[in-house]
């Protein structure tokens, strides 16, 4: 069975390198790029169409009009990337930028969700420079968000009337500002949570002046900028509304409409970066299985300890779990590690893993002898699975989120993976016994009680409810931890090798994607 997955983990590691020249290929291939930096330090792109072409219909003298198109939480300027060029190919000019404290903006997201104040800045400070670009019409600007990005694009709509329209997607249902919002289009997906589709539905109501507005019908007038609808896409969620040609095609009706436009024959081509970068990812996930094998090989071989009395070890991580949550909800976790969201679930997880050490010790279930001789290899081993993960994966990150770390971020993951570290430790000291399918059995049943643990705290109220946000990401990363661990497993019996690249691993990507609050 190793010599299979062999096999198909070289099929599969050929195919990811392909898809990785390729992608690279795709990314110059794209619309013309520049990155800049906006006052205030936030990192941003400017996206400028090939022309002012005959799709528009009009000839811009002044240059094309522009959007300003504002990422959710948790995501980065990389993330609305395919709308951002979807836009480009009608003629747009598109900005994106970094909001503090997400991707490579190296302010501070403000403690607690943010302030409008400090988001607004980062927004006005993309929207002054639009006004003062020689690339674009100045005179011609749209604010666009999506999720926490379009709350912030609705409230500076309502600050700026200079704007020609205000496209809110998946959020943005709240509007307190001194004006009216020119143009303002509320689009969401089908499958976002009810509470938004409602709140969106209200919102465009208020602001057309009626009790209820049906989807789909504009009020309003464009040459009036008093325009606004709602606008429901189908087969699609709160994240792939973004990656939607219906909700693209949608979102640049719209713009044409707020700017006169009448265009022709116009086909709006799907982003060839999509395809490429999910044929990689599945190809990575297929190279996982060999990658393990390779690693465990490398790994000192431990002594296969019994398997018998895992009712009992799961019980001890179960309560280790539960006896630590209300330590996790006093106070702020910030403080000791600055990483909105996931700052709570690393310092859960500190928590816990000394409670699971100590109930052993205590015990006297703790066996160390195997660490004595195999602690510094095992070490060894795990940073080159980790090196590899780290290379395979990263240039996908272009396409949805960007993986790479800056300095601050870096230190981040130093410091969750110290965190993370003796939890991972005691996980896999617990589970990891037995056969190969009786530990890959036990350790899944260890990740349930984790994400059921924390589903029950956020219920209860011990946690607070922007935890949930993280559990996808979390599921997702226990089903492909579980693949490389049970495949070292299989090779060396080895526990240490797996609790060290799953704690890195989860906090680098903790580090890459979440707010950092300092």
């Amino acid at each position: 069975m190793a010599r299979i997955w062999t096999l198909v983990s070289l099929l599969a590691l050929a195919a990811n390198l392909l898809c990785i020249l390729w992608l690279a290929r795709l990314e110059d291939a794209g619309p013309q790029r520049i990155d800049l930096m906006l006052d205030g330090g936030a990192p941003a792109t400017l996206y400028l169409p090939a022309s002012a072409d005959a799709d528009r219909g009009a000839e811009d003298l002044g240059g094309p009009p522009a959007v300003v198109l504002a990422h959710g939480f948790a995501s980065d300027r990389a993330g609305t990337s395919l709308l951002a060029r979807a836009l480009t190919q009608a003629g747009y000019a598109v900005l994106t930028f970094d909001f503090r404290g997400h991707g490579a903006n190296r302010n501070a997201f403000a403690r607690g969700w943010g302030s409008q104040g400090s988001l607004h800045a980062d927004m006005r400070s993309a929207v002054d420079f639009l006004r003062s670009s020689q690339d674009i019409d100045g005179s011609r600007i749209s604010v666009m968000g999506h999720s926490m990005g379009a709350g912030v694009a609705l409230a500076y709509a309502g600050s700026d009337p200079a704007l020609d329209a205000a496209v809110m997607i998946s959020g943005g249902w709240r509007f307190d500002g001194p004006h009216r919002p020119s143009n303002a289009l509320f689009i969401y997906a089908a499958g976002d949570p009810g509470r938004t589709r409602e709140g969106l539905a209200r919102t465009a109501a208020e602001l057309a002046g009626v009790s209820r507005l049906d989807p789909g019908v504009v009020a309003g007038s464009f040459e009036e900028a008093t325009a606004v609808s709602h606008v429901e896409v189908a087969r699609a969620d709160h994240i792939t509304i973004l990656s939607s040609q219906y909700a693209a095609r949608k979102i640049i009706d719209w713009l044409d409409d707020s700017y006169g436009v009448e265009r022709g024959t116009f086909f709006l081509r799907a982003d060839p970066r999509l395809r490429t970068a999910g044929i990689g990812m599945l190809a990575f996930l297929l190279v996982l299985p060999g990658l393990g094998v390779a690693v465990g090989r490398l790994a000192p071989k431990f002594a296969q300890r019994p398997g018998a009395g895992a009712v009992g070890r799961i019980g001890l991580l179960a309560a280790a779990l539960l006896a630590t949550l209300p330590l996790v909800s006093v106070g702020d976790p910030a403080r000791v590690l600055p990483l909105v969201v996931g700052n709570v679930v690393v310092v859960h997880f500190f928590a816990a893993g000394f409670a699971i050490l100590g109930g052993l010790l205590l015990v006297k279930r703790f066996d160390a002898s195997a660490l004595r001789v195999g602690l510094a290899s095992s070490f060894g081993a795990a940073v080159l699975g980790l090196v590899a993960v780290y290379l395979l994966l990263t240039p996908f990150g272009a396409v949805l989120h960007s993986l790479g770390l800056t300095p601050e971020r870096a230190l981040l993951a130093l410091g969750a993976t110290v965190f993370v570290l003796p939890f991972q430790f005691a996980f896999h000291y617990l589970l990891r016994r037995g056969g190969t399918a009786a530990a890959a059995v036990a350790s899944l049943v260890g990740r349930l009680l984790i994400v059921g643990g924390l589903v029950l705290a956020v219920s209860t109220g011990v946690l607070s409810g922007v935890v949930m946000l993280m559990l996808p990401v979390l599921v997702l990363l226990f089903a492909v931890f579980e693949i490389v661990s049970s495949a070292v497993y299989a090779q060396s019996r080895n526990y240490v090798v797996p609790a060290v690249i799953e704690s890195a691993w989860l906090a680098w990507i903790f580090a890459a994607v979440l707010p950092v609050a300092f």
